[in-house]
This record gives structure tokens, C-alpha cells and sequence, in this order.
């Protein structure tokens, strides 16, 4: 949730993997998911387009599939490198101290039952206690779904495999690539060449 906040609005949830992600690199435009549909057919093409190019001529569009492919291939080629020069943490004591916490206070709410049926806390009290326990849970446990997994360099190994990417589903697929990826750049050059160029979160 907290990447997803960098995204434009109501890209971090629509079914494209990519929206939200790619910009041009000539014009510095967001690029948007557009469908094209050829008349009385039901086949539709997606293409990414750039949203605001002030360019004359404008830049063109690019196949959705063509730059997905090329995404997934840049991934696997380049995610290993640029977690291999990042100085890690050890973040299983962080998670373990949390993980105590949040079961402490799982703890005290189920025994907030019983000191109401014995009289020690009236129904009101009760209902205010659990319900800021229930908040102090929710808050560790966003704290720990912001963390890093406790082995990026062994995830980073697991994603490196374009077979890991092509079993995915959109949804799934939108999830893993705003895990490691900012941005996507898309570099034009001659002749109506283009590469992409991944900017990682890290």
C-alpha cells in the first residue's frame, strides 16, 4: 500500500500489470494502457500510449505485449545485480520482535472475555480496550508488511526466472512488479528502436 501511494491514481489496482509504471523517455510522458479493436472482430490489441507528449510528431505507441516481454527479460537479467550491491540488514529480529508484540496483545484480547463475565471490566470499558488493541494489531502488522523479506537476494533468485513471470497471472504480475520496480523507461532510439530501463525501488 505505501508503494502503491507513488503510483497515479487507480493504477494500483487495475488489471494491466504494467499501468501506472511506464513512462517515455523522450517526452517524459506517463504512458497509459489503450485497447483497439478492429470493426465487427472481437480480437483486441493493447498498446501503451504516451498521455501528454508535446512532441511534433508525437511519440508513437508500443505493443502492451512487446514491452511486458522486454520488462520481464530486463528483470531477469538485471534484479540479481542491483540487489547484489545493496548492503542488507538482517531483518529476522525486527520481524521476530514484532511478531511478539502483535501476539502479546492477541494475547490480552482473548482474555478481555473473562474479566467482563467475572465483573473485573464493565461491557463498555471492554468494547474500548479491544477495539484499541485491535488497532495496535492492525498498526503492527502494517509494520511488518512494510519490511523487506528476510531474504531478498533469495526471492530476487526465485523471480530471475522468466518461467516465475510467464506462470503469473496480470494481477499477479502487477503485485510482483511493484515490489522491486518504480519505474519503467522507455528509451527510444534510431529507426524506431526502443529498450527499456527498469528503476528499481532499492
Amino acid at each position: 500500500m505505501r508503494r502503491n501511494r507513488l503510483l497515479p491514481p487507480r493504477t494500483a489496482s487495475v488489471p494491466r500489470s504494467l499501468a501506472g509504471l511506464v513512462v517515455c523517455g523522450s517526452c517524459h510522458s506517463q504512458m497509459t494502457v489503450t485497447r483497439v479493436a478492429q470493426y465487427r472482430k472481437e480480437q483486441e490489441y493493447l498498446y501503451l500510449r504516451p498521455l501528454n507528449c508535446p512532441q511534433q510528431p508525437k511519440c508513437k505507441s508500443l505493443h502492451y505485449e512487446l514491452v511486458l516481454q522486454e520488462t520481464i527479460a530486463a528483470i531477469c537479467r538485471d534484479l540479481q545485480g542491483a540487489i547484489g550491491g545493496l548492503q542488507m540488514l538482517d531483518m529476522s529480529p525486527v520481524k521476530s520482535e514484532i511478531q511478539e508484540a502483535i501476539g502479546r496483545q492477541e494475547e490480552i484480547l482473548k482474555q478481555l472475555p473473562n474479566l467482563i463475565e467475572n465483573g473485573i471490566l464493565d461491557a463498555e470499558t471492554g468494547a474500548i480496550r479491544a477495539y484499541k488493541l485491535r488497532a495496535e494489531i492492525a498498526e503492527l502488522q502494517g509494520r511488518m508488511a512494510e519490511l523487506p523479506p528476510v531474504n531478498l537476494r533469495s526471492v530476487a533468485e526465485a523471480v530471475s526466472i522468466p518461467q516465475f513471470w510467464l506462470d503469473l497471472s496480470e494481477s499477479e504480475r502487477r503485485f510482483y512488479f511493484r515490489e522491486f520496480l518504480r519505474q519503467i523507461e522507455i528509451v527510444r532510439k534510431e529507426l524506431n528502436t526502443w529498450e527499456v530501463r527498469l528503476i528499481f525501488i532499492f
